[in-house]
Order: C-alpha cells, then structure tokens, then sequence
C-alpha cells in the first residue's frame, strides 16, 4: 500500500447501502421516485403515511420519461421533481441513474441504473 491515506476516523459498518429507511408523513406506493436532496431511490413496495419503510438505491429499473426524448445508452440522468420523469438536464436537479439501454423517442420510459 504505497501513498495510501488512511483516516483513523473510527468509521464503523452499517449495512450495504441497497436500501435505506425512511419515515415519511405521506403515503408511498411501489414504484414511486422518493427524492431526498441529493439522494434519490425507489420505493420497492408501498409505504403508508407515518411508517417506517426504505427505498431501494441499487439495480436498475424501468423509469418514466418523457416519450419526445431520444435518450442513448449511458446518458446521466436526472430525476425532475416538477415534471416527474427523468431528464438529461442537471439544473437544479437530482441524480438518478444511468441509462442502460437506448431509449428513442416514442419509449414511455427507460432502463436506468441507480447510482447513489
């Protein structure tokens, strides 16, 4: 280990990161983009108003988007909170994913890999 840096910060191990929980004070149902900030992830199954429940932040899934876009395999993609579906834009949103496959104009939706 040659010019390693290393941190004596006393970091310790929770979990792997797939899922993590949340309480929301609104219902959620399977399917549903849960964006908090920065950290976005989908809800897996449904999670009623005031429980606890967790939205997945690995795999990939089929994602609405807006059915004029022509989105190529490997486009960064950003969740909009206003038009909810992903865009290729970055302004003032959230990352989601990356593309997968190509998704032409005409597709309803995308296959996008989430990255968190």
């Amino acid at each position: 280990m040659s010019n390693a840096i290393i941190a004596p910060v006393g970091a310790i191990y929770v979990h792997e990161g797939v899922t993590v929980p949340i309480v929301t004070d609104v219902e959620i149902t399977a399917g549903d983009v849960v964006v908090l900030e920065k950290l976005v992830g989908v809800a897996k199954f449904g999670i009623c108003a005031g429980s606890r429940g967790s939205i997945t932040l690995s795999g990939v899934f089929d994602v609405v988007k807006d059915p004029t876009t022509n989105i190529p395999a490997g486009t960064i993609l950003y969740w909009s909170k206003i038009s909810h579906h992903v865009i290729k834009n970055q302004y003032q949103h959230s990352m989601i994913g990356i593309s997968v496959e190509d998704a032409p104009p005409s597709t309803p939706s995308v296959k996008v890999k989430l990255v968190q």
